[in-house]
């Protein structure tokens, strides 16, 4: 596993020898990352955390592309791949991830990732390939939304060719630009897509080589066909299977944001979709999650935020244009709802931002501080933390902010709504279920921040695992054992993962103050249906943030 450093050019020195790779004659050498580490998102975390020694320009900090140690095996829940730096919205520490083929693309190009240092003169491309780097120019691609762009560099370096690439929005700094990972696959939030921008990298090309090996294949090959005949008896892998999937849905009064989450009386989430024109597979992951609408891949979270979070009885054209721009849909849609962007002025706002011409690029917390629905400057997540509390304990304390696939959702675990399948594999981690929904409990939500924690740092997809979906935490270790040879402690690698992220923050001086959601959730409550009253109780909300740091251990000790 490798993980190699590109120097771009102009900025900051690039990290000592022997922390990573440096830059060749013929591009640069890699360096192995430690076992313990099992690929690149901790790996590529260790080097952030020593390269920022204070507040940091992210665009002047290091950015990583990376893939998790089981990433580029077909099989299920192992097509991710994550961007690490510094959120141009927080100036914390970002870390966003995606499915698809990106992350098969990087292992076949030889690499486990790839860390970006300092700023190129011109606008360029990043080619991976046979385990090195190297530059070329990006001029002529420029300009180009991400769709275009991907086809003029499929013509360039191949059809095969893996693509993560940046629209407008990156390119004029929009900081909730996302990057595009194979057409479908953004690496949403926290506007790493702008700090591609800022070092005038338009592009990360991976040309494939040979894929990684496989350590026990006839493991993984029983392992992949056992959740082939699971996955259609768990409701969950059935719904993100099934048409229209998991990105069409609605939900009661209060559970998703309706005018900035301040309606509580009228349904939010899009609950009717046009038809699927293709399906956006993962390789070798059976589910099919991402359906293609209307020109776009569909992840959860799009249509709540630009439906009726912004009057819009029809959001499916927004949502292909945030996918053509590079625009973040979460915090597009938070940022509209925070200055009531009237429902007939979106269409034409949305052109504006991804040109870089109108401030509501700047996000919520920045042009509308007094309504902003955002921690740590980044716009909440369509899952109203009134009704899922231990959800709003994961979006405070998250070093990078408020995720809403930080920890599974209170709901799963409630007595009347929850997903009884679950139970046993909940209580195999120390975890109580069911319990009632608004019931803080700060002990389920650090095992539960840990656990997925540990799997983003492996690179295995949420969607596909413990605790609701068919891979339990042992087929989870089964699966990387089978083509790692190595069996992880998945939940002390992600507490390990989560300090990291902590101490990068404690670096940048982004205190635990920041840790806290907006006033209306606490003052506020639930107007109508079944979770009417739902509200934070303020000083007991803060009292779990607090014990929630402690037991993971997030201190502002060095």
């Amino acid at each position: 596993m490798v993980l190699i450093h590109v120097d771009l050019g102009a900025g900051p020195p690039a990290p000592p020898a022997g922390t990573v790779g440096r830059p060749g004659a013929g591009g640069p050498a890699g360096v192995a990352v430690a076992d313990d580490d099992l690929g690149g998102p901790v790996a590529a975390l260790r080097v952030l955390h020593d390269a920022v020694t204070g507040p940091t320009e992210p665009a002047d900090a290091p950015v990583a592309l990376v893939a998790g140690s089981v990433a580029g095996t077909p099989g299920p829940g192992l097509a991710r791949c994550a961007a690490i730096g510094l959120s141009p919205l927080s100036g914390g520490v970002a870390e966003t991830g995606a499915e698809g083929p990106f992350g098969a693309g990087l292992r076949a190009a030889g690499v486990t990732g790839v860390v970006l240092q300092g700023r190129a003169a011109g606008p360029s491309v990043v080619v991976v390939e046979a385990g090195r780097a190297r530059l070329e120019p990006a001029d002529r691609i420029w300009g180009l939304e991400t769709g275009p762009a991907t086809d003029a560099l499929l013509d360039r370096y191949g059809p095969d060719a893996a693509v993560a690439v940046i629209g407008p929005a990156g390119e004029h700094g929009v900081r909730y630009a996302s990057i595009v990972t194979c057409r479908d696959h953004p690496l949403p939030r926290l506007g790493l897509g702008a700090v591609l921008g800022g070092k005038r990298v338009k592009a990360v090309v991976c040309r494939p080589g040979t894929p990684p090996r496989v350590a026990d294949p006839a493991a993984l090959a029983r392992i992949g066909a056992w959740y082939a005949s699971a996955q259609s008896d768990n409701p969950l892998t059935a719904w993100q299977h099934g048409t229209p999937g998991f990105g069409v849905w609605t939900g009661d009064p209060g559970y998703a944001p309706v005018a900035n989450f301040a309606d509580t009386r009228t349904a939010g989430g899009i609950g009717v979709a046009p038809p699927v024109e293709r399906v956006a597979a993962c390789p070798g992951c059976p589910t099919d999650c991402i359906k293609v609408f209307a020109g776009a891949g569909l992840h959860q979270e799009a249509l709540a935020m630009l439906g009726p979070n912004l009057g819009l009885a029809d959001p499916w054209p927004v949502h292909a244009r945030c996918l053509q721009l590079g625009l973040d849909p979460v915090s597009l849609g938070g940022t509209l709802a925070a200055v009531g962007t009237p429902a007939g002025e979106v269409a034409a706002t949305v052109e504006q931002i991804g040109a870089g011409a109108d401030p509501l690029g700047e996000g919520a917390a920045r042009v509308a501080p007094g309504s902003a629905m955002t921690s740590k400057g980044i716009e909440l997540p369509p899952f109203d933390p009134r009704v899922q509390p231990n959800l709003g304990l994961g979006y405070a304390v998250a070093p990078i902010g408020p995720r809403y696939d930080i920890i599974e959702h209170d709901l799963d675990f409630d007595p009347e709504q929850g997903l009884p399948h679950s139970y046993p594999e909940l209580a195999r981690l120390g975890v109580r279920a069911p319990r009632p929904r608004g019931e803080l409990d700060v002990t389920r939500t650090a095992q539960l921040m840990r656990l997925w924690s540990g799997l983003d740092a492996l690179g295995i997809c949420p969607y596909a695992a413990t605790p609701t979906r068919p891979l339990t935490l042992d087929r989870v270790e089964e699966l990387v054992r089978a083509v790692t040879g190595v069996r992880p402690d998945v939940l002390a690698l992600g507490a390990r993962r989560l300090r990291l992220q902590r101490a990068v923050n404690r670096r940048v001086g982004l205190g635990l103050d920041a840790d806290t959601l907006p006033d209306r959730f606490f003052t506020e409550p639930v107007a109508a249906g079944r979770y009417a009253g739902a509200v934070l109780d303020r000083t007991a909300f803060g009292a779990a943030v607090a014990r929630l740091q402690d037991e993971l251990g997030f201190t502002d000790r060095a």
